[in-house]
């Protein structure tokens, strides 16, 4: 094999590579649909579990801490922790993360911030 093949062959198998990685998830999972939660207990126990202690953690977190802590404490890949562009009270962000195969979204309710109204001067 001459050594253009066997650069040919790297870059072949570095693509793929790559291309695995980035693999998207093979299917979404809107949390906030009716039911949602009560099925995925029903089909997968311990991404239940994970969806569950996040939800009911992420509120006691800042902004900037959640992907990291999704990341470590949950092997969540591929996080996202937006604003809702629409401003409400109390705020919302939108959350949207992959557990293994599967992506997971939802809109979390801030109730541990309240917003607060300054008039103009």
């Amino acid at each position: 094999m001459t050594s253009l093949h066997m650069a040919v062959a790297a870059l072949a198998l570095l693509c793929t590579s790559v291309a695995a990685a980035q693999t998207p998830a093979a299917r979404t999972v809107d949390l906030d649909a009716p039911g949602a939660l009560e099925a995925l207990e029903r089909s997968n126990p311990a991404h239940h579990e994970k969806v569950k202690r996040i939800l009911e953690g992420i509120v006691q977190k800042r902004d900037a801490e959640v992907p990291r802590w999704m990341q470590a404490s949950f092997a969540a890949r591929d996080v996202s922790y937006a604003p809702v562009v629409l401003t409400s009270d109390p705020p919302k962000r939108r959350l949207s993360f992959v557990l293994d195969t599967t992506r997971y979204q939802a809109v979390v309710t801030l109730t541990n911030m309240r917003g607060e109204i300054v008039p103009l001067r």
